[in-house]
């Protein structure tokens, strides 16, 4: 036992020793070459890894630390630190950390110093560190995604206002210091908006964007930090337009945000101009396909499709059958049966999926084969709790797109029985409920989602649009979608939601703002649909007439949009 114990001391021993830079001089001749490794620092190795297992790790640890000093091992510094944890030691690894940093420097001794700062709860002692671990971070990029994480670190903590309250004010101090770099200033500034947006105070948190980016006007950085932001505070978009131009990146980010969003008609625009800036990019193609597709614009789907499945990109198996797929469903939407069955027959048996079957059954059902395209998808594997909810969702969802809603209810209901909280059947089964005029049981099983899960925007704004829609309970239906919108940010369909509650209420110019304000972001039929009521009833005929008609040509089997027009006679 004690020869395998010396032997593990001395391989541990050799491996982490690392000598640094400062006690790198020039290398003797080979004959005369010496290890760092001296016999006192082995024996000091030896003594520190035997205690360890032992059980000793308070010696263990002073060892080590003391070795690391010696030396100036960074890995050393680590080894005292994980020793440290180990024993659930906090204060001495932080102490270790600190030591790292003092002797060494170093943004790896910065993260630790944070990190160990954070989880022991002191959080003011963690405002320099975190600034100065900002600014040894080179390029932009690096730094946006340090600042991105921040409330990463700070997950553990259950009081979400606690960070921003403890480290605010010293944060405070460094952006207000005059004396202070500018960029140094403009850091603070970043790190208290990260902190507020953690807290739920979007409103601080642009506010310190702003602030950040007037100390440095040329800097993307708070650009960066303002995509994020987008979603809940919209003015944060005011902050990154500007510097698009300059940053390629950025401009990348910034369409992508957009289609998160889903702001599908401004993150087109966007990839086409980034298209045009960067015609090697052959994902702009495939992002523009699909993008073209969730606006129903199936020829120009086609072509953006076709020019990136001839790049270089699409020879990636993977990427292919995407695009390929994408390809089916835009040949599907100009009813071209054959032309889309050919696209998904020639797909690789190993790159065909659910979505391949789920397409050919869609295909099948629209083509009148309801019966059949049901079947295929009980063909799916059903082996799991999870495949069986897919295979069944896929089926709903096959029969709301043929308008069969009352065997979906069937179905949702039958699977509801064997598992009465599962969040996605109580959602998808109010929807059905709503469709089929049974409100009451709709109102009811949206209240259980959000009684289970409070966080779920769809389900408020569910329940609120549909209060508006029906005119009942206008109050009751502005908060609940207030409250999905500060749950999820400023989404077309929530704004939608919004708008349309706003109409019922009488609060024209509002409903006016909001519902052009989601009509930009994406031309749906629905949204098209409250728009063109509220032109209507200002005596704005002829413009409600003329975005009917653009909306039907996209979506010409769209029942609400049918029975808008013939209620409004336009």
């Amino acid at each position: 036992m004690k020869i395998r114990r010396l032997a593990f001391a001395v391989a541990l021993s050799a491996s982490l020793l690392q000598l640094p830079a400062s006690a790198q001089a020039a290398p003797a001749a080979p004959e005369t070459a010496t290890s760092a490794l001296d016999a006192p620092l082995f024996y000091q190795l030896l003594i520190g890894e035997l205690e360890l297992q032992r059980g000793e790790f308070g010696v263990a640890y002073q060892v080590l630390l003391d070795a690391a000093r010696r030396t100036e091992s960074e890995a050393l510094y680590r080894r005292a630190i994980s020793v440290a944890l180990q024993a659930r030691f906090g204060n001495e690894a932080l102490g270790a950390a600190r030591a790292w940093r003092a002797q060494l420097g170093g943004s790896a001794a910065l993260q630790h110093v944070v990190q160990l700062s954070v989880a022991l709860g002191r959080l003011p002692e963690a405002v320099e560190p975190m600034v100065a671990w900002l600014e040894q971070t080179p390029e932009v990029l690096n730094r946006a995604a340090l600042l991105a994480s921040t409330p990463q670190l700070l997950r553990n903590m259950t009081d979400r206002s606690r960070p921003l309250n403890e480290m605010e004010p010293a944060l405070a101090k460094v952006r207000d210091d005059a004396k202070a770099p500018a960029q140094r200033r403009q850091l603070a500034a970043l790190l208290i908006a990260q902190l507020a947006r953690h807290a739920g105070n979007e409103a601080l948190a642009l506010n310190q964007l702003r602030e950040a980016d007037k100390e440095l006007p040329n800097d993307a950085l708070p650009a960066w930090a303002a995509l994020d932001l987008m979603r809940v505070a919209p003015d944060a978009e005011q902050l990154v337009s500007p510097h698009i131009q300059a940053d390629a990146r950025l401009h990348l980010a910034y369409a992508q945000t957009l289609a998160r969003d889903q702001r599908t008609l401004e993150a087109l625009a966007q990839y086409q101009a980034l298209q045009v800036r960067q015609p090697e990019q052959a994902a702009h193609w495939l992002a523009i396909g699909s993008l073209e597709i969730d606006l129903r614009h199936p020829g120009p789907a086609l072509t953006a499709l076709d020019r990136y499945l001839a790049s270089d990109e699409a020879k990636n198996a993977e990427k292919n059958a995407a695009a390929q797929l994408l390809k089916a469903q835009a040949l599907a939407l100009q009813r071209n049966w054959p032309a889309a069955l050919q696209v998904l027959d020639a797909l690789p048996d190993d790159q065909r999926s659910d979505e391949q079957l789920f397409r050919r059954a869609s295909i099948e059902a629209q083509q009148g084969q309801l019966a059949k395209a049901r079947e295929r998808l009980r063909g799916l594997p059903a082996d799991t709790a999870e495949q069986r909810e897919r295979r069944l969702m896929l089926e709903v969802q096959l029969l709301r797109d043929a308008d069969q809603w009352q065997p979906a209810f069937e179905l949702l209901s039958s699977a509801l029985k064997d598992d009465p909280a599962d969040i996605d059947l109580l959602y998808e089964h109010a929807m059905s409920a709503e469709r089929l005029g049974q409100f009451e049981l709709m109102e009811q099983q949206l209240r259980r989602i959000i009684e289970l899960k409070p966080q779920h925007h769809h389900a408020h704004n569910a329940l609120g649009y549909s209060l508006a829609d029906r005119n009942q309970r206008l109050a009751e239906a502005r908060a609940l979608i207030e409250r999905a919108i500060e749950l999820s940010g400023h989404e077309p369909f929530l704004v939608d939601s919004l708008g349309w509650v706003a109409f019922r209420e009488g609060r024209i110019d509002e409903a006016e703002r909001l519902l052009r304000q989601a009509y930009r972001g994406r031309p749906d039929a629905e949204i098209a649909a409250h728009l063109a009521e509220l032109l209507q009833q200002q005596g704005r005929n002829d413009e409600a007439r003329q975005l009917l008609t653009q909306a039907s040509q996209r979506e010409p089997d769209n029942a609400a949009l049918k029975a808008t027009r013939k209620r409004l006679g336009l």
